[in-house]
């Protein structure tokens, strides 16, 4: 049977078709999806959505698999469309297979109403679709094409239309309950982008279940980072970005390899996605025998896994974690720190520290390597300043609230050293809370104001000045008071303009946490000082 080729010219006549079939695609997918998650809809409206649903995934596959039988190249054009191909064959499959996914869905939990999985089918599809018209226009698009990305105005539209996109899902009817002002739905979505976890409203009391998703969404993009997505997109969708560009994202990830950095963007995705799909798993199975488990608990531990992956703070209980339901169960709020320090870490401090753990396996087991890799100064600084910053935060703490004052009654005393782990842990990044702030004696208060100030780690999750910024500013300060030439770290001679940028770091972030907190104790004179101070903190450090 000869196959169906078309001459270029003929092909390309075909092809604009098949992109106005897109097009039709894409505003339809859209308003149905702004149908699903913005409004509350009847049974049978409900059924008609998923029924034009799947008859755009079956449209969407079909125009992808007609551009390949009529292509005169199909291998050239699978290359230059492969992430459509992938999506349009995960399309495939969910028109085949959909049903067995929605059994499986319900068989999780009980948690699971039938109305989330519809959320779960239909805007899972959706967002597939989305997707792949997203990137489409990313790469059609010619004035994109031929522009040199530069990574401050990518971040800064990036950052703009992720929260105005917020914003605008947050005020559709069906993400509230009772409806949410302008400025909150705005404060809401800037804070979930920038993982910062400050909220002006109860979340549980004020977003329904679709808004809560919504907020999920917004955290995760956020906590994976802007531009590492926007850069991702244009490497693996655009066709690549610039040298310049390049180097630049070199940079940013950490990468000594300047043609690996595809493969680490991927990685970044992979990984984040792996952990907090692991450490959901765990909190599901920690809860699921607790005799007062949260409502809904596979979304409570997806949403806490994520939000605590990212460094985001935001929790579904209107305690926070200081709720009883949860406040003294160890093993979940164990997972819960693990899950901040590995987010707090940064993916190229992990890989590092991976490959540098099997290579000692490797050589403990007898095993000779060619080149072992070895544990960079970048690692063994924010390793070492992570270590300080977690056990000395967590001395201090125990000191300043428990050991020589008196301890919050409903603490039992073999807790009181947990506790102060925990909030060593979280203070530095997540924000997260198992006894109410405001009962924190002042010195405690202090402490936490220091730890969100200094952060996580370069290219992780988390905000403030960073604990290498840190590490470094205080050689570069041992330098100064010394009268040493150099600025050195493990034997290693760093950068001069390296202890410059970190001391002016320092300072640039301090006289801006200085210049806000008059500014805001000017304006609320009737607020404690001390609250103000704290609040600036959090949010400049993004906690």
């Amino acid at each position: 049977m000869p196959r169906l080729r078309l001459s270029e010219p003929a092909y390309a006549r075909v092809e604009r078709l098949l992109d106005l079939s897109l097009l039709l695609c894409g505003l339809l997918t859209l308003g149905l999806f702004v149908l699903v998650v913005g409004f509350p809809l009847p049974g049978d409206l409900h059924e008609a959505v998923t029924a034009s649903t799947r008859g755009i995934l079956a449209l969407f596959a079909f125009q992808e698999l007609l551009r390949f039988a009529l292509a005169p190249r199909p291998l050239v054009l699978l290359r230059a469309r492969r992430v459509e191909a992938l999506i349009a064959l995960a399309a495939g499959l969910e028109l085949a297979f959909g049903h067995i996914l929605v059994f499986w869905l319900q068989r999780i939990g009980s948690g699971l109403s039938p109305t989330t999985i519809a959320l779960l089918y239909l805007g899972g599809t959706q967002l597939t679709l989305l997707a792949s018209l997203a990137l489409r226009a990313i790469r059609d698009n010619r004035w994109l094409c031929h522009r040199t990305l530069s990574p401050g105005l990518v971040f800064i539209l990036s950052f703009t239309a992720l929260i105005t996109l917020g914003t605008l899902l947050f005020k559709l009817p069906h993400a509230t309950h009772a409806g949410i002002s302008w400025v909150d739905a705005i404060f809401v979505a800037t804070s979930a982008v920038c993982v910062t976890g400050l909220s002006p409203v109860d979340v549980p009391a004020t977003f329904t279940q679709h808004g809560q998703w919504v907020l999920l969404g917004l955290i995760q993009v956020g906590g994976l980072g802007i531009m590492t997505l926007t850069y991702f997109f244009a490497y693996f969708v655009a066709g690549g970005v610039s040298l310049r560009n390049r180097i630049g994202l070199q940079d940013l990830l950490s990468e000594e390899n300047l043609g690996h950095i595809g493969t680490v963007l991927a990685l970044i995705v992979a990984f984040t996605a792996g952990v907090e799909l692991l450490g959901a798993g765990i909190i599901y199975s920690a809860l699921n025998d607790a005799p007062a488990a949260p409502e809904n608990l596979p979304f409570f531990a997806l949403f806490h896994a994520v939000s605590a992956f990212c460094n985001a703070g935001f929790s579904t209980l209107s305690a926070g974690l200081a709720d009883p339901s949860v406040n003294d169960h160890t093993g979940f709020l164990s997972v819960i720190m693990i899950l901040i320090v590995l987010g707090g870490l940064g993916l190229p401090v992990i890989k590092n520290f991976w490959h540098y753990a099997v290579a000692v396996v490797h050589r403990r087991l007898g095993r000779r390597l060619a080149a072992p890799p070895r544990l960079t100064a970048n690692s063994r600084i924010v390793l070492i300043t992570t270590a300080i910053l977690l056990v000395g935060g967590t001395v201090l703490m125990w000191c300043t609230e428990f050991a020589f004052s008196r301890a919050p009654g409903h603490i039992a005393a073999d807790s009181t050293w947990f506790t102060a782990l925990f909030h060593s842990v979280t203070a530095r990044t997540a924000g997260f809370n198992v006894t109410p702030v405001a009962g924190l004696l002042p010195a405690t208060a202090a402490l936490m104001m220091f730890l969100m100030f200094v952060g996580g780690s370069p290219s992780s999750t988390a905000g403030g000045i960073k604990t290498s910024t840190l590490a470094v500013a205080l050689l570069s300060l041992r330098r100064i008071l010394f009268g040493r030439r150099d600025v050195e770290a493990f034997g290693r001679r760093l950068p001069e303009e390296l202890g410059d940028r970190a001391l002016s770091i320092l300072v640039v972030a301090g006289g801006f946490v200085t210049t806000l907190s008059v500014i805001l104790c000017t304006l609320h004179p009737e607020l404690p000082p001390e609250d103000l101070v704290f609040e600036v903190v959090s949010a400049v450090g993004t906690v």
